[in-house]
């Protein structure tokens, strides 16, 4: 008889530390199951604020653009002010755009 309520006793213990183990494991998955919706969460946010920044770009890398082109008339607008400087490059940018407006002709033409 000893030996059966060793044998009992043991598997007392094993199913008692089997459900220690299984109560660990989930509890493992329901932790993960939680970063998982946390980090998807997080992933469209930041997904989001990347479209925002994206357009922000855009809009800023236009107003470069129409910066520089202000740039260009104010410097022209300078060049006709009348002094020798002014007008040589008055002249450089005149040959300038003479060029553009030749490249574009030949691309028209090709």
């Amino acid at each position: 008889m000893r030996l059966d309520l060793c044998s009992s006793t043991k598997e007392e213990k094993m199913a008692k530390n089997l459900s220690l183990i299984l109560a660990s494991l989930h509890s493992k998955v329901e932790k993960l199951i939680y970063i998982n919706k946390r980090s998807a969460e997080e992933l469209k946010k930041v997904k989001e604020e990347n479209e925002v920044m994206k357009e922000e770009l855009k809009g800023a890398g236009k107003k470069i653009d129409e910066l520089e082109e202000k740039n260009k008339v104010l410097a022209l607008a300078k060049s006709l002010s009348g002094d020798e400087q002014g007008k040589n490059e008055l002249k450089l940018k005149i040959n300038e755009l003479v060029r553009e407006i030749d490249k574009c002709i030949a691309l028209t033409n090709g």
